[in-house]
């Protein structure tokens, strides 16, 4: 059975990005209020994408499958045989009971892939160097989806961090729009999607 190559999840997430991005540059001839739905839209999507690079990208590198320039990982295990054993790796090998992957946040990636993937792999390493942004794309993507108390308290440092002042009027359509930040903090967010996908998968 030939090996999956890293290169398809990140290619594919690469292209989801340009079209996000066609999207984006399309919103100047729609009225503000849906502009800002539509990019909170692209931002759910975007960001529901990136979480599936990752784990696209883990799944092949526990099957042994070389990263896009050709080096091997850096396993801990014998390679799976297929992406369907290297999520039943992920999940059990190592682990008292079985858990669930995450890839939404760089400490749940961490925990996901810790006895599978050295702490010097470069998956691992891309992850954990770029921890904050992925939390705060996460935080806003999480505060469209939901109206909960903790999913609006961390929407709020986000907030906070850009503004530099607490802000209880600001939606996440309105942050990810705002003018204050050139580019917008959406294009931001699908130029990050990108280079940390590219790094991941050392392509």
């Amino acid at each position: 059975m030939p090996r999956q190559s890293v290169a398809v999840p990140h290619s594919e997430l690469l292209t989801r990005c340009d079209r996000h991005s066609e999207v984006i540059r399309g919103l100047v001839g729609v009225g503000p209020h849906l502009q800002k739905l539509l990019a909170e839209l692209v931002m759910i999507r975007l960001f529901d994408e990136f979480q599936e690079a990752l784990a696209g990208i883990a799944l092949r590198l526990a099957c042994g499958t070389p990263y896009v320039d050709g080096t091997a990982p850096g396993l801990l295990t014998s390679p799976a045989k297929s992406t369907a054993s290297a999520r039943a790796l992920y999940e059990n090998f190592g682990r008292p009971k079985p858990k669930y992957p995450k890839w939404s946040k760089a400490n749940f990636i961490n925990d996901t892939t810790k006895y599978v993937l050295d702490a010097s792999d470069p998956f691992r390493v891309a992850c954990s160097a770029n921890g904050s942004v992925i939390a705060d794309m996460q935080a806003v993507r999480n505060r469209i989806a939901h109206a909960n108390a903790r999913s609006r308290e961390a929407f709020a440092d986000v907030v906070k961090r850009h503004y530099g002042a607490k802000r209880n009027n600001v939606s996440p359509g309105t942050l990810l729009l705002s003018p204050r930040f050139l580019p917008t903090l959406l294009e931001r967010y699908i130029v990050t999607c990108r280079v940390i996908a590219t790094a991941c998968a050392k392509a």
